[in-house]
């Protein structure tokens, strides 16, 4: 079990990462204004579009649009935050892996709807989409099945709260 819980923290922290980088970089070029943002990211974003045919990245609509202001206010810092939690070994980031991956799950599946739904889905694009429904998929799972350490499950109190029998 250890080397499943070993892989699945590599995925979370893979995918954690991607969103911590791309979020701000990429994706709000979406939803600010392109003077904020180097020509190279600009161009890299056009390039993307192009060579992988995503329409939704070349012509945003309102929905992904929104998306994107909900992956910037709440999933990037979250991405953050779970980096961390993952890294550092902390008890929280099952958390917080839960809440990113059922966010990130939600909006893959409305933006895979619209890619298969519209028949515009390529192999290439669905390629670049299918792996972050993948990775929230661990996320959840991870959050899911991480276990408390013996002798503190169900447990609400702290281990200063808890009486010692003589």
């Amino acid at each position: 079990m250890g080397v499943v819980s070993a892989a699945a923290d590599v995925a979370v922290a893979l995918f954690s990462l991607t969103v911590a980088v791309a979020a701000p970089l990429i994706d709000a070029q979406s939803v600010l204004p392109r003077h904020l943002f180097p020509a190279p990211l600009v161009s890299l974003k056009r390039w993307y579009a192009r060579e992988f045919g995503d329409y939704l990245v070349a012509r945003p609509p309102g929905f992904l649009r929104g998306l994107v202001w909900l992956e910037l206010a709440f999933l990037w810092p979250l991405a953050v935050a779970t980096l961390y939690g993952v890294l550092a070994r902390r008890r929280w980031a099952a958390t917080t892996s839960l809440i990113a991956g059922v966010s990130t799950l939600t909006s893959m599946s409305a933006i895979l709807g619209e890619i298969v739904g519209s028949k515009k889905a390529t192999p290439k694009l669905l390629q670049m989409y299918v792996p972050f429904a993948v990775f929230a998929v661990i996320a959840i799972l991870r959050g899911l099945c991480s276990s408390a350490p013996r002798g503190t499950a169900g447990s609400s109190l702290g281990p200063s709260a808890r009486k010692k029998r003589a």
